[in-house]
């Protein structure tokens, strides 16, 4: 037997042995050496070439565990059937309740004192020819709202969209204010909007003085009967017709004025906001101003 054959049989009864001293230990560990640590837990034996199997054996009877409904912890949903969101949406409240709007934008004008005069204003000047603008317009615009409120937003004339469903701040400009006040919790709901002008002018172009001044007495009329207690003119014409002045929009924004029957903040028609980010950006700092006045009123008043 050469060198190369005599190794090969040393390995194969050292392997042998190997193998018979670690079966002695899984099925007997009383004969187990002393120098091999004792290993907790169950061990799985070694299969044999050809042996199937069979799973852990142990001496000690183990009993069924019973599954009891009322310890049962509900298993937690696997990470990955949750999809990643950065920042994820509050629940939905759910859906407002639909108020009940009138033909001619007031809501529930029938509810309150307030309302049935405005509606009864609005049968009188919904025909109104007192200017040329009658004569070339779709829809007479007499504005949008509760009777029954201390806010009024004064516009300065209705645009093709206004103009053809009959409600005031409907189009683009419209979405911009709505998306504005909706980020500070105001709705339609909760105010009245209206324009100096109740009928469009041609190709949107700016209202005349002699327009204004044939419609000044219904816009007078209207915040005789709201009687307001806060005002927001949107716009340099708005702000101008309600102030009585001919100063620019940019030297009437950013600060209160004081009339005998109601507040006036001018800020930036929502137009403007939509043609500039800069605008916008004023805009919202003046509303959010308007928040801050009515939340300083709302902790003064009672409980």
């Amino acid at each position: 037997m050469n060198g190369d054959a005599r190794k090969a049989l040393r390995r194969f009864i050292r392997s042998r042995w190997e193998d018979r001293d670690a079966t002695l230990f899984l099925t007997n560990r009383k004969t187990a050496p002393a120098n091999r640590p004792i290993q907790s837990g169950p061990v799985v034996p070694p299969a044999r070439r050809g042996e199937a199997f069979t799973g852990f054996q142990s001496s000690v009877p183990v009993a069924p565990r019973q599954w009891n409904p009322s310890t049962a912890v509900p298993m937690a949903a696997s990470p990955r059937s949750v999809p990643y969101t950065a920042n994820p949406a509050p629940p939905p409240a759910g859906p407002r309740p639909a108020v009940a709007r009138h033909k001619s934008g007031i809501i529930e004008p029938e509810a309150s004192a307030k309302g049935r005069e405005m509606l009864k204003h609005w049968e009188e000047i919904r025909n109104c020819q007192l200017c040329p603008l009658g004569k070339t317009r779709n829809c007479f615009v007499y504005g949008m709202g509760r009777a029954d409120t201390k806010l009024v937003f004064i516009g300065e004339a209705p645009g093709q969209q206004e103009d053809m469903q009959g409600l005031p701040f409907v189009g683009a400009s419209g979405k911009m204010l709505d998306g504005i006040l909706a980020g500070l919790n105001m709705t339609r709901d909760s105010y009245f909007i209206c324009n100096v002008l109740k009928c469009r002018p041609p190709e949107n172009r700016n209202p005349q003085p002699d327009e204004i001044e044939k419609c000044a007495p219904h816009l007078e009329k209207q915040m005789k009967i709201l009687a307001p207690k806060y005002v927001v003119a949107l716009g340099t014409f708005a702000a101008q017709s309600v102030l009585k002045t001919i100063k620019p929009i940019g030297q009437l924004r950013g600060r209160w004025h004081q009339l005998p029957d109601y507040e006036v903040l001018p800020v930036y028609h929502p137009s403007a906001a939509c043609r500039s980010g800069a605008n916008k950006k004023v805009l919202e700092e003046d509303l959010l101003f308007l928040k801050k006045r009515l939340e300083a009123e709302k902790s003064k008043s009672p409980a």
